[in-house]
């Protein structure tokens, strides 16, 4: 049966800077090889593209294209992939569209808002059909032959499935059932058209001397044994750690680079740098084969590094990585978020990387409730000492299903007043925004105005200050004369603060 697979349009939201993060959909591109392998006939198209971005009204066009689509091939089901709460409307409005033009089409979606919010997406946005909850590889495989046969039967049967019944009752089955994650095809690298992503990385570290014109983000695992108040990844993968055999992940990294030309990953698994052995065991393949790469990490685990796993990572093609330390106080950092990681491991590690002129990134989180002046004033002073290339300083997103989210309706905190639990399922919410959501107990809407706008001017201000002339800044910024590399031409504002506004 022929299923046709969307990941939707998403408007650049990087306040007029040239996008980077347009980069293949690996969601897509695993969906289409297991259906492909179950017998179906997959078609996949990404909207969000360089092609498409470069266009006069590149939602029209997205539009239009799915509508090409569905008139020559007449897909009977149709998913629409989106993970966080932030694309929310736009595979909402997609959704609207594909029903108003093909009402007779089922549509199905998934991700982590899907999964938290099943009976109120189903309730309320009625063009979606099915949610597959969790993993979605099963769930697609499982309605597809149903569709195929002509009998849906009872699919209530389905673990990790909402749907609605005949008479309109929103039906959910919340059994979990954990993919086998080795066991999964190859995605279908081969059925993409890499020049639809290529990006200017001309400012990219880059001592290789490679061609570099796309980032291709691969994973190696999923799930995540870890607790952080703050995090509701763990709604889609759960928390045990499942991860690839050693040489099927080579095999992709292999095919991408010496068959496609690809000279520049992502590991942009969540928890990468966890198992030392594991990480090893890449490195030392990844050399073995003589792989000329080069990757960044998305997501380090702080106390899994150390100068042996570093050593490794570099020899076999580390040039970036990114901390989640989250937080400069202690405090903060371990008995609120439960991230236990000492000031100590933190330097430790920030001292290994620049002895192998490793480009360090960090992330941070301000605005918990507990925050104070003084706790965020720790943040500012620990970003100073550390000096890295680049401090990206969030604010705090209450996800639901998470303690703090509990937390923040329970005490009040919210901003924007007309945001309820109720209506949380059409709030578009997404990680690292710049807009503050909440209010911590002891601070003001003015103090916090402030701190953003001291951690925009932060963010790029040690870029290369540990290896001059290694690093190239940024594009869209420039170094000032008082040394630090702001945004070009332009200044953002913190004025209003509610959810998603700047």
């Amino acid at each position: 049966m022929k299923v046709l697979l969307l990941a939707p349009y998403r408007p650049n939201l990087n306040f007029g800077e040239k996008r980077q993060d347009v980069t293949p959909s690996e969601a897509l591109l695993i969906l289409y090889a297991v259906l492909k392998e179950a017998g179906h006939t997959p078609i996949m198209e990404n909207l969000t593209t360089n092609k498409i971005e470069s266009l006069s009204d590149p939602i029209q066009f997205s539009y239009s294209k799915v509508l090409e689509i569905i008139k020559k091939e007449k897909p009977p089901l149709i998913g629409i992939t989106f993970l966080f709460g932030g694309d929310f409307p736009y595979a909402y409005e997609l959704a609207k569209f594909i029903k108003k033009n093909a009402p007779d089409v089922k549509i199905i979606t998934g991700g982590i808002h899907a999964t938290t919010f099943p009976k109120e997406i189903l309730t309320n946005a009625t063009e979606f059909d099915y949610i597959a909850m969790g993993e979605g590889e099963r769930q697609m495989i499982e309605i597809a032959n149903r569709m195929e046969s002509g009998k849906l039967g009872n699919l209530e049967e389905i673990s990790s499935f909402a749907f609605r019944s005949e008479d309109g009752t929103v039906k959910i089955n919340y059994k979990t059932e954990l993919v086998d994650y080795d066991s999964l095809p190859m995605p279908a690298w081969d059925k993409l058209d890499f020049t639809d992503y290529e990006v200017d990385l001309s400012n990219y570290y880059n001592p290789k001397g490679h061609d570099l014109k796309n980032i291709v983000s691969v994973f190696s695992e999923r799930g995540c044994p870890f607790t952080c108040s703050f995090c509701d990844l763990y709604m889609i993968q759960g928390r045990k750690l499942r991860r690839l055999n050693t040489n099927k992940f080579i095999d992709k990294l292999e095919y991408l680079a010496n068959e496609r030309g690809q000279r520049y990953f992502t590991f942009q698994d969540d928890n990468f740098i966890v198992d030392n052995r594991h990480v090893i065991k890449i490195c030392n393949e990844i050399v073995r084969r003589k792989l000329d790469i080069q990757f960044d990490i998305a997501g380090g685990y702080v106390n899994s590094y150390n100068d042996d796993v570093i050593e490794h990572l570099v020899e076999a093609g580390m040039v970036s990585t990114i901390l989640n330390i989250e937080h400069g106080s202690e405090y903060i950092r371990n008995k609120i978020i439960k991230k236990p990681i000492s000031h100590e491991k933190i330097f430790k590690v920030v001292e290994s990387m620049r002895k192998h002129n490793v480009q360090l990134g960090t992330n941070w989180i301000m605005g918990f409730p507990e925050d104070t002046n003084e706790t965020i004033q720790e943040t500012y002073d620990m970003i100073e000492e550390i000096k890295p290339d680049r401090a990206n300083v969030g604010a705090l997103t209450p996800y639901p299903s998470t303690p703090i989210y509990e937390q923040c309706f329970r005490d009040d905190l919210f901003i924007d007043k007309t945001i309820t639990k109720e209506g949380y399922w059409k709030t578009p919410f997404r990680p690292h925004q710049d807009g503050a959501v909440i209010k911590p107990y002891k601070m003001s809407l003015e103090e916090l105005v402030v701190w953003r706008q001291k951690f925009l001017d932060i963010r790029y201000k040690y870029f290369g200050h540990s290896h001059k002339g290694l690093f190239k800044i940024p594009n869209g910024y420039k170094r000032c004369d008082d040394g630090i590399v702001r945004p070009e031409g332009r200044q953002r504002s913190f004025g209003e603060l509610k959810l998603g506004t700047v």
